[in-house]
């Protein structure tokens, strides 16, 4: 069985990038013995093909598509010459013009890989739907559909569409990219920061983007909560954003007194992470919507406690266990957890071991690999039955 994994979105993503899904997930389904490559929108570049080296004498090809973007999708007028070569092409969600138009030329070979779920924060997406659901998803419905749902909400977003073939399967951690470095403390100005600048009652931690959707305002609140009743406890912040609004966050943090007890950085290297995440105590994630949220598999892995709010990875990920699922958005509530947990060593380690456990278990793409594999035969043996 061949299989192309197609990522439609109008970018062209780094390689180097060790959250691109879809290579971590071809490199997991070569192992198990499978042909793979993925397709990659490649923008005014003629097409091009790139081997990805990895083991010991395995490999998958990276195909760039030329194309061009309209409307947050990539389109890519010479693709039916590139697909039919495969058995499955996986697409990155039902939505979409590529998405429809393969679905009616190649029906009985189409998996979609579904991340958005149905969320009031997350208009832009509802909108698209509304009008995509009523034009074009009764055809394909008619074709018949298979898809795999990265959370539960995902799963459950396409069963009322109509979609009865769909499971969740989860994202996976490519564990290979977490290549430590012996002298990071040595390089990385903000690790050794971490260790000369430790206390007793700890450090919380947040990784990703600094925007609205992630609610930095509200973690900054909170955290003024914890100053108060821990005063010796830091907030790691790791991350990017429009100017504006980190601007907008730092003032907050001024007004708030905390300034002094946050340790910023935009951004740090890949293979810096694991010290990063080792040298903190608990992962904060206050985000209004997430698809699924690679740092908290991150933090999972890597033993940290999460909190954070219901959404589309903690639905699927996090137990009560492994992590707390916080409903209400309370400050109140936020920072009482966290310095019941803080004050907590042994629960804390507890819950983080079980983190660790949950990802390297069932949310690396090595042990995810057989569930998709089975997905694939399933609708390859559908159609020819």
């Amino acid at each position: 069985m061949k299989i192309l994994i197609l990522r439609t979105a109008p970018d062209k993503p780094d390689p180097e990038n060790y959250n691109l899904q879809e290579l971590g997930l071809a490199k997991a389904l070569v192992r198990k013995g499978m042909s793979c490559d993925v397709a990659y929108y490649g923008g005014r570049e003629k097409f091009r093909r790139e081997r990805i080296e990895f083991d010991e004498g395995r490999h998958f090809d990276l195909l760039w598509l030329p194309g061009f973007g309209l409307l947050r999708e990539g389109f890519f007028p010479g693709i039916l010459r590139i697909v039919e070569d495969y058995d499955i092409i996986q697409i990155s969600e039902y939505i979409g013009i590529t998405s429809f138009y393969l679905s009616l030329k190649f029906p009985d070979r189409i998996v979609y890989y579904q991340g958005p779920y149905y969320c009031k924060k997350n208009r832009g997406d509802i909108i698209k739907a509304f009008f995509f659901d009523r034009l074009l998803l009764p055809f394909m419905l008619k074709k018949g559909m298979t898809a795999a749902a990265k959370s539960k909400l995902a799963e459950a977003y396409l069963r009322k569409k109509g979609i009865a073939d769909v499971r969740t399967l989860g994202v996976g951690l490519d564990t290979d990219n977490f290549n430590e470095d012996s002298t990071a403390e040595e390089k990385c100005p903000l690790i050794s920061e971490l260790k000369n600048k430790r206390s007793e009652e700890g450090y919380l931690l947040y990784i990703g983007a600094m925007e609205e959707r992630r609610d930095i305002i509200f973690l900054l609140n909170t955290f003024k909560l914890v100053t108060e009743t821990m005063p010796g406890v830091r907030l790691v912040l790791v991350g990017k954003g429009e100017k504006a609004y980190v601007s907008d966050c730092f003032k907050e943090a001024c007004k708030l007194g905390i300034r002094e007890k946050i340790i910023y950085r935009e951004k740090i290297g890949q293979k810096y992470l694991p010290s990063v995440y080792r040298s903190c105590d608990m992962f904060i994630f206050p985000t209004d919507y997430e698809i699924f949220g690679m740092v908290m598999l991150e933090a999972m892995y890597f033993g940290l406690p999460v909190i954070t709010t219901f959404n589309g990875g903690s639905s699927t990920l996090i137990d009560g266990e492994n992590g707390l699922i916080l409903r209400d958005k309370s400050k109140e509530l936020w920072s009482f957890k966290i310095i019941e947990l803080l004050r907590d060593r042994k629960t804390r380690s507890h819950m983080g071991e079980k983190a660790h456990q949950t990802v390297l278990k069932g949310f690396t793409w090595d042990a995810l690999a057989d569930d998709f594999a089975s997905l694939y035969r399933g609708k390859a043996g559908k159609e020819q039955g």
